[in-house]
């Protein structure tokens, strides 16, 4: 071959490689990939990675000033748990606890606040709670609650991984929990 024909070879893949990079591009910023709300913490995810720390840090003061209980069946969670955040959701396969919490039927969920000095009920609270699946957000299902000791129900459709989160605010103070499990 000639060098005429080699240097066309070159440049033609070359050109063709940066047109496919250019299409991957298009076709990912088109597609809106890191703008979904993934539901985090009921939060975009990159406000989640930007301010994790403080959630954290929310989470610790939460817990040096209240007691809480958060039921779903007969799960107890006993503390605000964000640890779930760091396994995937095969992982609950092979896992003891926090797997099958859900039903696909109906599910209770009750959520009680205590103040750690006096063991007293907080009675007014603001919880949200959402129950999701990571594939969609077609099935999510949210519930709030105003007052400590009370019963909301939920049921979800699917035999499937869920991901249950949710905030829990008195005053100004924010605590928030993250668990992955599954409904059978």
């Amino acid at each position: 071959m000639s060098k005429k024909t080699l240097y066309t070879i070159f440049i033609a893949k070359f050109l063709f490689s940066i047109s496919l990079i250019t299409w991957t591009i298009m076709m990912t910023l088109g597609a809106g990939v890191g703008k979904d709300n993934d539901n985090t913490f009921m939060s975009y995810y990159h406000d989640v990675d930007e301010n994790f720390n403080q959630i954290i840090v929310n989470n610790d003061r939460f817990s040096d000033k209240y007691i809480i209980e958060i039921r779903i069946n007969d799960f107890i969670l006993s503390e605000l748990s964000y640890q779930d955040i760091y396994l995937s959701q095969r992982v609950i396969k092979e896992r003891k606890d926090r797997r099958n919490i859900l039903s696909t039927q109906d599910n209770s969920i009750l959520v009680t606040v205590k103040d750690k000095n006096s063991k007293k009920i907080i009675e007014n609270i603001d919880v949200k709670i959402l129950f999701t699946m990571p594939s969609t957000h077609e099935f999510n299902q949210e519930i709030v609650m105003k007052h400590s000791n009370e019963t909301k129900k939920v049921v979800l459709n699917k035999k499937a991984y869920w991901n249950i989160m949710g905030s829990i605010k008195i005053g100004k103070e924010i605590g928030q929990f993250y668990i992955k499990t599954n409904a059978i």
